[in-house]
C-alpha cells in the first residue's frame, strides 16, 4: 500500500487549525517535563551526594569568595589611598598598587583574626572550665537560697526541691557527657584536621587573586551578560546584581562591626559592674558572656534575646539578683543598639519591615540554621525586591498605579474608567447572619418595586 501524499486540501484544513500543532507540542513537553521529574525523584540521593561532593572539591573557592568579599571594603579604603601617588610615580603602579593592596588586605584580616582568638580562645577556655568546675557548688547555692524562701511550706519545698535535685542532676550530666566532649572534639576536630587547614590556606591564595583581579573578574562578567542578552535585559541584569551587592556588602559588613562594638561594650560593661561591686561572679566569665552577646547579635531582632536567654541562666545560677541587674544591663545596652548604634551604621539598608525581617529570619533559620538567620534577612531583602519590580512592572503595563498608598483602605478600581472608587457600606458583600438578613430583606423591596413598577 503507498501512502498518500498531503493533499491541498488537507494541507489548508492544518492551517485552518493550528492549535492542534500547539496542543500536541503542549503534551510532548507535559511528557517529557514528567519523565524528567521522575528521574530526578529517583536518583536524587545520588545528585545530592555528588552534590555535596562538588561543594566539598569546591570548599576552597568558597572559602576565598567569602574571605575575599569580607575584607573587600578594606581593599577599596588601601587602594584608594596607594593608586594614585603610585600610578603618578610608576609605569606600572596601578598592577603594582593592586597588588600591594591584597597583601596588605590579608594581612590586616589575619592579623584581626589572630589577635582575636589569641585574646579570646584561652580565656572563653578557661571560663567554660571554671563554670563545669563550680557547677556543683552554684546549684547548691540555689537549692539553699530556695529552701529559705519556701521553709513556711514545707509540702512545697519538699516537692520544688525533689524536682530540683532531678533537673540539676540532668543539666550536670548533659554538660559532662555531651556538650563538653563535643566542645572538646569540635575545637580538636576542626582545627587540627590537615583537610581543613588545607582547604583555609587554599582559600587564602584564591581570596588573594580575587581582590587582586576583581576589576578583571568584572568585566568578563559584563562582557559575557552582553553577548548573552540584550542590551537593555542586560543593564538590568547588572543594576540587580548591583543592587545585591550593595544590600549583602552593607547589612553582612555594618552588622558585623555592629556586633563587635557591642561585644566590647558589654565586656566593660561587666567589668564595671563587677568592679562596682553589683555582680560577684568570676571576671573570666565577662568574657564569656560577652562573646555570646557579641556573636548572637549578628542575628537581627532575635538575637539579643539568643544571646541574653543563656547568659542570664548563667549568671542565675551564681545569684538570681544578679541576673536581674545583668537583664537590665542587657536591655539598656540593646535599647542603645536598635536606636543609636545600629541605625547609624546599618542605617535602611534592606529596606524591609520589622514583619518581613522575622519572617526572613524564621523561614531561611529553620532551613539553613545559623547561616540562615545571619544572612536571611538580606537575602530575602533581595527577593522582596525583585518581586516588588515585577508586580511594578506588570501594572505599569496595564497603566495603573504602582503607589501602595493608593490601595489602602475600602477602594477598588473601576472596570470601566481603571480609576479607584470608594466601596460603599451597602456595596460591601455580607458577612454575619444579620447583614445577610438586611440585604434579604432590601433585595425583596427592590424586587417588589421593579414589579410594581411593570404592572
Amino acid at each position: 500500500m503507498s501512502v498518500e501524499e498531503p493533499t491541498q486540501q488537507n494541507k489548508s484544513k492544518f492551517r485552518a487549525h493550528p492549535h492542534y500543532f500547539q496542543w500536541g507540542l503542549t503534551a510532548f513537553c507535559v511528557i517529557v517535563s514528567s519523565a524528567i521529574v521522575v528521574f530526578l525523584l529517583q536518583w536524587l540521593p545520588i545528585i545530592w551526594t555528588m552534590f555535596q561532593k562538588l561543594l566539598g572539591i569546591l570548599s576552597p573557592f568558597i572559602y576565598g569568595f567569602v574571605m575575599a568579599y569580607l575584607l573587600m571594603p578594606i581593599f577599596n579604603a588601601l587602594y584608594k589611598r596607594i593608586q594614585p601617588p603610585l600610578s603618578r610615580r610608576l609605569k606600572n603602579g596601578t598592577r603594582i598598587a593592586k597588588g600591594l593592596c591584597s597583601i596588605l588586605t590579608l594581612l590586616i584580616g589575619i592579623a584581626v583574626v589572630g589577635i582575636l582568638l589569641w585574646m579570646v580562645l584561652p580565656q572563653l577556655i578557661v571560663s567554660v572550665f571554671s563554670l563545669l568546675e563550680s557547677m556543683d557548688t552554684y546549684l547548691n547555692e540555689i537549692s539553699g537560697w530556695v529552701a529559705s524562701l519556701l521553709k513556711d511550706n514545707p509540702v512545697i519545698e519538699r516537692n520544688f526541691l525533689q524536682l530540683y535535685e532531678e533537673f540539676s542532676q540532668q543539666i550536670v550530666n548533659w554538660v559532662q557527657n555531651i556538650a563538653l566532649p563535643q566542645l572538646v572534639a569540635l575545637m580538636t576536630g576542626v582545627v587540627t584536621t590537615v583537610s581543613v587547614l588545607f582547604d583555609i590556606l587554599i582559600g587564602i591564595i584564591i581570596a588573594l587573586y580575587i581582590l587582586n583581579s576583581k576589576d578583571t573578574f568584572c568585566a568578563q562578567a559584563k562582557k559575557m551578560t552582553y553577548s548573552l542578552f540584550s542590551i537593555n535585559r542586560a543593564n538590568r541584569i547588572m543594576g540587580r546584581v548591583a543592587y545585591v551587592h550593595r544590600v549583602f556588602g552593607g547589612f553582612i559588613t555594618g552588622k558585623l562591626i555592629d556586633s563587635l562594638i557591642i561585644g566590647v561594650l558589654c565586656f566593660i560593661g561587666l567589668r564595671l559592674l563587677i568592679g562596682f561591686g553589683l555582680m560577684t561572679m568570676d571576671q573570666s566569665y565577662a568574657l564569656l558572656i560577652s562573646v555570646i552577646i557579641g556573636v548572637t547579635n549578628i542575628i537581627p531582632f532575635f538575637g539579643p534575646f539568643i544571646g541574653a536567654i543563656p547568659s542570664t541562666i548563667l549568671i542565675m545560677v551564681i545569684s538570681p539578683v544578679q541576673a536581674v541587674y545583668f537583664v537590665l544591663f542587657v536591655l539598656a545596652l540593646q535599647q542603645f543598639d536598635g536606636n543609636i548604634l545600629g541605625p547609624k551604621i546599618l542605617g535602611n539598608s534592606t529596606g524591609l519591615s520589622s514583619f518581613w525581617v522575622m519572617f526572613a529570619i524564621l523561614l531561611f533559620g529553620g532551613v539553613f540554621g545559623f547561616v540562615g538567620m545571619a544572612v536571611g534577612v538580606p537575602l530575602f531583602a533581595v527577593l522582596y525586591s525583585a518581586v516588588t519590580e515585577v508586580v511594578c512592572s506588570l501594572l505599569k503595563k496595564r497603566g495603573l498605579s504602582m503607589d501602595t498608598n493608593d490601595y489602602r483602605g475600602p477602594r477598588r478600581l473601576d472596570s470601566v474608567t481603571g480609576e479607584f472608587v470608594v466601596i460603599k457600606e451597602e456595596e460591601r458583600p455580607p458577612v454575619s447572619a444579620k447583614e445577610r438578613r438586611r440585604a434579604a430583606e432590601k433585595a425583596r423591596a427592590q424586587k417588589q418595586q421593579e414589579e410594581q413598577k411593570k404592572d
